[in-house]
């Protein structure tokens, strides 16, 4: 949805992408990828995060290995999240001005992260819907 704001700059709906997403993102212009002469709905960290997110997940698919890995919360948070939190946090304090390259080089790892973390249980979600559809279908037979 992010991306499509910009294709449909004006509208009632592009709005609505807009307001939704800056729930999450600042939404910052100088600080956010341009299509058609629009931001996207998101900065470019956040784009970074979404785009390795979905990335993360695709490779997390295609691996048995990586799939079939556990990861621990606390060190992977640590080596994902703390990068990005350093790096923003510095430039909000004027310690240095972070560049559009460390925003996407840290919020693509913290995508990365992120999916790590949350990919058995996405499977397991989607799983028990498709579980759930399929018991109910087969009960109305």
């Amino acid at each position: 949805g992010f991306v499509l704001a910009p294709f449909m700059a004006g509208s009632t709906a592009a709005d609505l992408l807009y307001r939704m997403y800056s729930v999450v993102c600042h939404q910052f212009g100088s600080r956010s990828f341009h299509l058609h002469g629009s931001p996207l709905a998101v900065c470019i960290r956040c784009s970074a995060i979404y785009i390795s997110f979905l990335l993360m997940l695709i490779v997390l698919r295609s691996s048995t290995w990586l799939r079939n890995k556990e990861f621990k919360t606390l060190p992977l948070m640590t080596v994902t999240a703390v990068p990005m939190a350093v790096d923003g946090m510095c430039s909000l304090l004027g310690l240095y001005q972070a560049t559009d390259m460390s925003r996407i080089l840290t919020g693509s790892l913290f995508g990365i992260g992120i999916a790590l973390l949350l990919h058995q249980s996405l499977v397991g979600t989607v799983h028990s819907l498709f579980f759930k559809r399929t018991s109910h279908y087969e009960l109305e037979t």
